[in-house]
């Protein structure tokens, strides 16, 4: 029974979890988008809070949390950013931690065109714990343990095809190393390579008034998601503005996404509901989850040049 227990924990703890986590909110975070658009804000700094909650209504909650720091041209044309990522899944909490440091370099090839190349390497452990699972028999098994590498690339277009209309696309490739993820030290069970197509139109319709219809292809061995959608922000003048932010998406085949929030003074906050639209229906009544994401930008502090005065000697 010790040993059945095991290899189909094991089984179904990987299987459940060998596919990346899937922001609904996906260009909220650039570390499991395409490292090529770390840095790519309007201010020179920014941090952002990300949390996902789904699955509460079929069994415990998988909850994911990530916070980022982005530097836009630390050096010019030069961006670093660092996130640290935890998620957990499941009775078993299956969890996954770690920190990725991403690097992009962006290539002005004229005024209305931008190319940016990032890469992104991170260190992550990932863990399985047995006290909250219940068996027939009386088992005394030890929680696991293991940690490995990651690599991903991405390339990034920005182009300004006119005063109103930017259109920004990229694609990027992650787990390039492939690695391990046993928990039993088996070569064989290796990370699947995923690749990531995202496109995004910025159209400001009128001064208060712009419209972003945007597009995430992912595929992941044989997991493929695709996800379509439209946002709409308005601005409202005031003593201070307010950037009001909506949108709905569908990630096809899976969950219809809702999304509503507010910008002021660089300080975002939005939040989305998944409205699963899976096999899974019955089971979870319709419901997905919530996702928050908050986000600060900001702009450094400029060093002061100090010039020395030479002064001049009094002559009586």
């Amino acid at each position: 029974m010790r040993k059945i227990a095991f290899i189909l924990i094991l089984f179904f703890g990987i299987t459940a979890n060998a596919q990346d986590v899937h922001f609904s909110q996906f260009l909220a975070n650039n570390f499991a988008l395409n490292p090529a658009r770390v840095g790519m804000q309007n201010n020179d700094c920014k941090t952002t809070l990300h949390r996902k909650s789904q699955w509460a209504s079929v069994s415990i909650p998988f909850t994911t949390f990530g916070l980022a720091l982005e530097r836009k041209e630390i050096l010019p044309s030069h961006n670093i950013g660092v996130q640290f990522l935890n998620d957990i899944a499941g009775d078993s909490r299956f969890k996954t931690s770690g920190l990725t440091i991403a690097y992009a370099k962006s290539v002005a090839i004229s005024k209305e065109n931008t190319f940016s190349f990032g890469a992104g390497l991170g260190i992550f452990q990932r863990s399985i714990l047995f006290d909250d699972l219940v068996f027939n028999e009386t088992e005394n098994l030890n929680n696991l343990n293991f940690m490995f590498p990651d690599l991903s690339i991405g390339v990034a277009n920005e182009n300004r095809i006119n005063k109103n209309v930017v259109l920004e696309s990229g694609i990027a490739f992650f787990h390039i190393n492939k690695p391990k993820q046993s928990f039993t030290e088996n070569d064989a069970i290796r990370l699947h390579q995923k690749m990531n197509f995202h496109t995004t139109l910025n159209y400001t319709y009128t001064d208060n008034l712009s419209i972003q219809p945007k597009l995430l292809f992912s595929n992941q061995d044989t997991d493929k998601e695709f996800l379509l959608g439209c946002g709409v922000n308005y601005l409202l003048e005031g003593e201070k503005e307010i950037l009001l932010k909506s949108g709905i998406a569908d990630r096809f085949n899976d969950a219809l996404i809702l999304y509503f929030g507010a910008e002021i003074e660089g300080l975002s906050c939005v939040v989305s509901y998944d409205v699963n639209t899976s096999s899974l229906t019955n089971a979870s009544n319709n419901k997905g989850g919530f996702e928050f994401v908050l986000v600060y930008q900001w702009k450094s502090a400029k060093k002061i040049k100090i010039v020395e005065q030479e002064i001049c000697p009094k002559y009586l």
